[in-house]
């Protein structure tokens, strides 16, 4: 009978741990995530490949797609902000996404380290320099910190908060 309860036992915690494992799901608090960002330098663009995203060259197309509530064209997909901005990641350079104000000028851009999470986030200027970087753990957590390393915001789920813990900002999904 011991041994039929130590065998249970066994295959009970080796299947919670391969579950665990099957998951991928990581965990990090804000001082982990630090850590994890500024491990490795950002990585520096090419201004001539920064330069010929400077104007969209599809402004009209994806204006009038957003307008319409499309947000995925056939070689791109498209997100619309509330000030009148947009962003597009195009679907054969997914590590890039480009901000473009209402006129089709680059506002900034983001690079991603990987297409998947946990993965490391840099925010450049139009000139290539850095404005913040961060860490996606998930498609609903992640922490941004400025160059110097102080955390400017952590998202979990539909709220953003600031380094006290209060809330700075929500979103909302529209399907």
């Amino acid at each position: 009978m011991k041994k039929l309860i130590l065998f249970l036992l066994i295959v009970t915690f080796y299947t919670s741990a391969e579950a665990q494992i099957l998951t991928g799901e990581i965990k990090y608090d804000c001082q982990q995530a630090k850590e994890e960002v500024f491990r490795e330098p950002p990585k520096q663009i090419d201004f001539d490949f920064i330069k010929i995203h400077f104007i969209d060259k599809n402004r009209n197309e994806n204006i009038n797609a957003l307008q319409s509530g499309i947000d995925k064209l056939i070689n791109r997909k498209l997100a619309k902000f509330s000030d009148g901005s947009y962003g597009v990641e195009y679907f054969d350079d997914p590590e890039y996404s480009w901000y473009y104000d209402s006129m089709g000028r680059l506002i900034n851009f983001t690079h991603k380290s990987a297409l998947t999470y946990p993965c490391k986030t840099t925010k450049y200027k139009p000139d290539g320099s850095i404005t913040n970087t961060g860490l996606k753990v998930s498609e609903k957590e992640s922490f941004l910190f400025n160059k110097d390393g102080k955390l400017i915001a952590h998202w979990l789920g539909d709220y953003c908060y600031d380094a006290q813990n209060n809330i700075i900002m929500t979103r909302k999904n529209i399907q």
